[in-house]
């Protein structure tokens, strides 16, 4: 059992925590001045700590220097019962106030750059510029909703440490100075001072250590890890970031869907958020057909389908194929005049052909309505989307672009409020991904064609496609520019993988994959990507030296901590949730980080800068 420490201020009394057990008791608050104002003599100060605002009455006896905001104050007073009249419904406090009878200014604060004091506000609706918020980030971090970010962010983490631990994981923390590898992103490089010309990297994750650790029988391995990575930013990425790393050996892929599932489960049910498990589970070849992404937002299930071209559209127009036609089905919309006005201007203003059917008075409208048998339509629709009720609007497509277009058309009617979510949060799994992508890139007059890994070089194919994985290794090995074949390289994207991605809301949260343990298998998969053996010993010669010593079946999964809390709690960005984030130019605005060196440390590096176009 923890035993109470003996704190110095131990006789504190947090100002939020103020209740009826403390009326008429004398307590000690410490806190920043929130408000203040002065009524005749009296003072009237909302003292604040990270757990909210009390209000502290000053009587003209006490003398008092000239007060400002965010001053830091020691107050010393009896806590009364405010009279019904002056009760303050909108703070936990406003039932009670604080009669000082000491009073002492510990710090006095300067002028503000920005109030921070508009707490009636919500952080997305504030006017003040980012870039100044995030230059005086510890006064923008005394924000009580900024605080509970934290706290929230706080809590999930210790609810995840304490799952992890109960399910007999061991968090055990990986070199941050490590090996460059490549591993999609580009590395933020260590040079060495005792080593001259070599460098460390940054870890992008620590994909490699631990599934070694899985090889030194470790077992079952987790971390919340710093990853690094030099790339683009934008609202949901930060040059480093924060993931629940996962590592399992002895498992299968549905192990590893049942572990998050509950671990979210256990960690979000603690937080006041009720999920429902188990998550659901699609193909990413469904998600791409129907959805048109492989992380689609499942609160507005309306999946494109095929158009039965037995339904025929008379529509003399050379760029309507009713073999290439797809649809939306929306049901149950209920627009009203004006929204359905505008709605068909957009349709109208995007080219886009449709129907729809308003069950109050049981008419067909829309642009397609004279080219169709209206009946025939309504009896497919109606039995095709198990749907007997309500209005309903039909979108529907022919052109190389359907997917865009049906996308572009769903997209309005989420940002006019228009679809409405069928649940605040919605978890859904993608798995089955392609094992490889094909990239091109020119050079000069010549298109370089060339398979990546998908995921990373590590992740394991399914079973059932292992055999297409030695064919193209075969094809590729007697002619090379078979990658100019289109039907080769439909061919390798056909292959499969047991790769996964955990998606929340429409937003990757969480991506993992079964690894790949055949040291042989994994040496055709790097020279199908391009890695020459003698690239593979100098790269990843270390985990491959390990797997010749029996390395057992593993997998894992990485949930990234930052894009969780941000959508949790319904922020764009995951600056929000992080205490000192980077701008999108990777700049800190707080210390003016990255910044130049004297040139003692660089000669000490053996580096010498050079100017760059």
């Amino acid at each position: 059992m923890l035993k109470q420490i003996d704190y110095t201020y131990k006789d504190r009394v947090w100002c939020g925590k103020i209740n009826e057990k403390y009326i008429n008791k004398v307590v000690k608050l410490y806190g920043w001045v929130h408000r203040f104002r002065d009524m005749g003599g009296i003072t009237f100060i909302d003292l604040r700590d990270r757990t909210g605002v009390v209000q502290v009455v000053l009587p003209k006896e006490l003398k008092i220097e000239k007060l400002s905001l965010e001053d830091v104050l020691e107050v010393i007073g009896i806590v009364k019962e405010r009279p019904a009249e002056n009760v303050n419904p909108n703070i936990a406090t406003g039932n009670f106030e604080v009669i000082a009878k000491e009073f002492k200014i510990l710090s006095k604060s300067e002028p503000l750059p920005f109030m921070i004091n508009d707490d009636y506000k919500d952080i997305r609706d504030l006017k003040i510029d980012e870039s100044l918020r995030l230059r005086y980030r510890y006064l923008d971090l005394r924000r009580l909703q900024m605080f509970r970010n934290m706290f929230f962010r706080h809590k999930l983490i210790k609810y995840i440490r304490d799952f992890m631990d109960n399910e007999d994981f061991l968090e055990i923390e990986t070199p941050l100075l490590a090996k460059p590898t490549p591993e999609g992103a580009r590395d933020f490089l260590v040079p060495s001072r005792l080593q001259l010309g070599k460098f460390y990297a940054l870890p992008q994750s620590p994909q490699l250590f631990k599934q070694i650790l899985m090889v030194s029988g470790i077992d079952r391995y987790f971390q919340i890890a710093k990853c690094l990575r030099d790339e683009d930013l934008r609202a949901d990425r930060q040059p480093e970031f924060t993931q629940v790393d996962i590592e399992m050996s002895f498992i299968s892929k549905n192990d590893i869907f049942l572990l998050v599932e509950n671990l979210l489960e256990f960690a979000l049910n603690n937080l006041g958020i009720d999920i429902n498990t188990p998550f659901e589970v699609i193909d990413y070849k469904y998600a791409i057909e129907h959805f048109n992404s492989d992380k689609p937002d499942l609160r507005y299930n309306y999946p494109i389908k095929k158009w039965n071209n037995s339904i025929k559209i008379n529509l003399n127009d050379e760029n309507f194929n009713i073999n290439q036609t797809y649809y939306i089905f929306f049901k149950n919309l209920g627009l009203t005049r004006k929204e359905l006005d505008k709605l068909n201007e957009f349709l109208k203003q995007n080219n886009l052909k449709f129907l729809y059917f308003i069950s109050s008075n049981g008419e067909f409208k829309g642009s397609l309505v004279k080219f169709v048998d209206v009946n025939e339509v309504d009896s497919y629709l109606r039995k095709e989307n198990d749907f007997a009720n309500g209005d309903y609007i039909v979108f529907i497509i022919s052109s190389k672009n359907y997917l865009n277009e049906l996308v572009l058309i769903k997209n309005y009617l989420i940002d006019n409020k228009l679809l409405r979510p069928v649940k605040d949060f919605y978890f859904l799994w993608v798995d089955n991904f392609p094992l490889f992508k094909v990239e091109e890139e020119k050079v000069g007059d010549k298109i370089i064609r060339k398979i990546s890994p998908e995921h990373h070089p590590f992740t394991n194919v399914l079973e059932e496609d292992k055999p297409k994985v030695y064919m193209i290794y075969k094809e590729l090995q007697k002619d090379p520019k078979i990658i100019y074949d289109d039907n080769f390289v439909k061919e390798v994207l056909s292959i499969r993988s047991l790769a996964y991605d955990l998606v929340l809301n429409g937003v990757e949260v969480a991506s993992g994959s079964i690894r790949i343990t055949d040291i042989e298998f994994q040496k055709i998969i790097f020279n199908i990507i391009g890695i020459t053996e003698e690239e593979a010993n100098k790269k990843f010669g270390f985990l491959l030296e390990a797997f010749k010593y029996g390395v057992p079946p593993h997998g894992g999964i990485a949930l990234g901590i930052d894009r969780i809390i941000a959508l949790l709690l319904g922020y764009s960005s995951i600056r929000e949730v992080i205490a000192f984030p980077k701008t999108q130019s990777g700049t800190c605005l707080l210390t003016k980080a990255p910044s130049e060196v004297d040139e003692i440390q660089l000669k000490e590096l053996g580096i010498k800068l050079m100017e760059v176009n």
